[in-house]
């Protein structure tokens, strides 16, 4: 599912949206893939969880709540608001999302069964893994509102783009916009490879295209 955003990588979404003054649309350099293959896009659903050691009956319901919101292709973002002790989404909560058909998920936090997730070929961006659980030291508070995640704002439905270099934030009224001109960029930057490969200077490349 959106296939058509695979040739689209981060540092060419990044360098579109500094140009529509949207500036600060890349989360935080510390949340990495688990596997240096991991690709995906589609749009925010989102989970806004807060460091609590006080006990809950019901410490996983808001979780619950967003499988009977998702949709096939959603993207899961998940807040952990400076949690960095114990793993809220592992491998069982990323079986349950694959049956809705959401197969990634983002946070600034951590997360457990890592290696299981990489067998079950689930995508997962997170600051790092801890066997440790989230009952007691994190709790879900909303499912689906805006939220802050590795120090960008996310809205339900905005569009997330992650690869290698990191997981960018497109806000859904400029989706459309931002496809279309990073596809532009892209056979620009095409041809421009082609004229240095072809032994043009860089100078005289930039001066005639203004990519670089």
């Amino acid at each position: 599912m959106y296939d058509e955003w695979k040739p689209i990588y981060t540092a060419l979404v990044c360098d579109i949206m500094d140009g529509m003054g949207y500036r600060d649309q890349s989360m935080n350099y510390e949340i990495r893939p688990a596997q240096a293959e991991a690709w995906f896009a589609g749009p925010a659903i989102t989970l806004d969880a807060y460091p609590s050691d006080a006990p809950s009956d019901d410490p996983y319901g808001k979780i619950f709540a967003a499988y009977e919101q998702m949709s096939p292709g959603q993207v899961v973002v998940l807040a952990a608001n400076g949690e960095l002790k114990s793993g809220l989404w592992g491998e069982l909560l990323a079986t349950a999302a694959v049956v809705q058909g959401v197969h990634s998920i983002v946070t600034d936090g951590l997360v457990r069964d890592v290696r299981l997730m990489n067998d079950m070929g689930f995508n997962c961006f997170s600051k790092g893994y801890s066997p440790l659980d989230s009952a007691g030291r994190i709790l879900p508070e909303a499912v689906n509102v805006p939220v802050q995640c590795g120090g960008v704002a996310v809205n339900p439905g905005d569009f997330i783009l992650a690869d290698y270099e990191g997981v960018v934030v497109i806000p859904a009224a400029i989706r459309q916009e931002v496809f279309d001109k990073s596809n532009e960029k892209l056979e620009g930057e095409n041809t421009v490879r082609d004229e240095l490969l072809a032994g043009q200077s860089p100078r005289a490349v930039f001066d005639k295209y203004g990519i670089l």
